[in-house]
């Protein structure tokens, strides 16, 4: 079986951050922005609907501050792109949109484009609960950032 990252273009923005493909837990959704595309037939461009998505993630650590949390390291504010989205779900979308994780799978299927990517936003108590399904994904950046999602360069 074949990791998902090694399907996502651009995933070595992210493991060369953190030395591994995330699961994106706690990771907090900030943006989301559709673009319906640009399908002219006459012209022959056939650019599907696109869901761009802009993340706070970071790594939890074992170490425990003065106030008894975990520690975290490696803050990054991510820039992923989904395209020829179909299928989109979304609920709860709030201030704050913490997820548990993001899954991201590769799948086959009987109709239409094939292999597609099934990709499920996990919601946690506050967190935005969504799901869609794609034919690409890419990751288009990953830059450090502070506690707060603010980059730092």
């Amino acid at each position: 079986m074949t990791n998902i990252e090694t399907r996502i273009e651009g995933s070595e923005k992210l493991i060369g951050i953190f030395g591994y493909w995330p699961s994106f837990h706690d990771a907090e959704v900030l943006e989301l922005h559709f673009w319906r595309g640009d399908v002219n037939p006459d012209e022959e461009r056939y650019i599907f609907p696109v869901l761009t998505v802009k993340l706070h993630l970071w790594e939890i650590t074992n170490d425990v501050d003065g106030r008894g949390y975990l520690g975290t390291r490696y803050h990054t504010l991510s820039t992923i792109r989904f395209h020829d989205v179909y299928q989109f779900r979304m609920e709860r979308f709030n201030h704050q949109n913490a997820i548990f994780a993001l899954d991201m799978n590769h799948e086959e299927r009987s109709e239409g484009p094939s292999p597609v990517f099934a990709v499920i936003f996990q919601p946690v108590a506050l967190g935005v609960d969504a799901s869609l399904t794609c034919i690409r994904i890419e990751v288009l950046d990953a830059v450090p950032c502070t506690h707060d999602g603010v980059p730092t360069s």
